[in-house]
């Protein structure tokens, strides 16, 4: 059963924060990648590189609160035993090969797999893109990976990695754990809980 405390404070608010900014820096993205006409380029751009800056910032602050805050869950990303031993039928259950549910911990070794990726991806879009932004600058890190045209199609691919990974959690998330979405965004199931339901019960009779 999903409780409150899975989903302190400080992990909502991170997590608020990465909705807005994948939003922006996915949308903008698109324009700055097509541009149609009627588009602001400038603004487009000066968005992007904004909301790239504020993941970033996110990230950083994430990590030492997994490391070193109070409500510290680093060791909730590391690979065990357990998740080796249910990789495989977990990914049979997503795929419905199989119906049966592998019994796991708060995350599964595929949701681990996929949050560890998340940062080590953020980075690397955060180094391409400061690459493509100033390619005279970088014009060597830009060989160095192919050419200018290379990053440019390497920035675009990993977006849709995002994407993908994205799309794929909200579906598990709306199918496997609603409860769970709404802890994340407002700290509560939004089911009333027995004892508090027992309690109004009691008030009302003694009443």
């Amino acid at each position: 059963m999903a409780k409150a405390s899975d989903h302190p404070f400080t992990q909502r608010i991170s997590h608020w924060i990465n909705l807005i900014t994948f939003a922006v820096l996915i949308s903008t993205g698109f324009i700055i990648h097509a541009p149609f006409q009627g588009a602001n380029m400038n603004v487009a751009r000066n968005l992007h590189f904004i909301f790239m800056y504020i993941l970033v910032i996110n990230g950083i602050v994430r990590f030492y609160v997994s490391f070193f805050g109070k409500n510290k869950d680093y060791k909730e990303f590391f690979l065990n035993k357990l998740d080796l031993k249910t990789f495989i039928p977990q990914i049979k259950y997503y795929l419905f090969i199989s119906k049966e549910h592998p019994k796991t911990n708060k995350y599964n070794g595929l949701q681990k797999c996929a949050y560890i990726a998340l940062p080590v991806l953020a980075v690397f879009q955060a180094i391409t893109g400061i690459i493509l932004y100033l390619p005279m600058k970088f014009s060597g890190a830009a060989q160095a990976l192919g050419s200018l045209a290379a990053v440019r199609g390497i920035h675009y691919v990993v977006m849709w990695l995002f994407i993908a990974i994205i799309l794929v959690h909200v579906y598990l998330v709306f199918t496997e754990a609603k409860d769970e979405f709404f802890l994340m965004f407002f700290g509560k199931t939004g089911k009333k809980e027995k004892g508090g339901a027992n309690k109004a019960n009691q008030s009302v009779i003694k009443g």
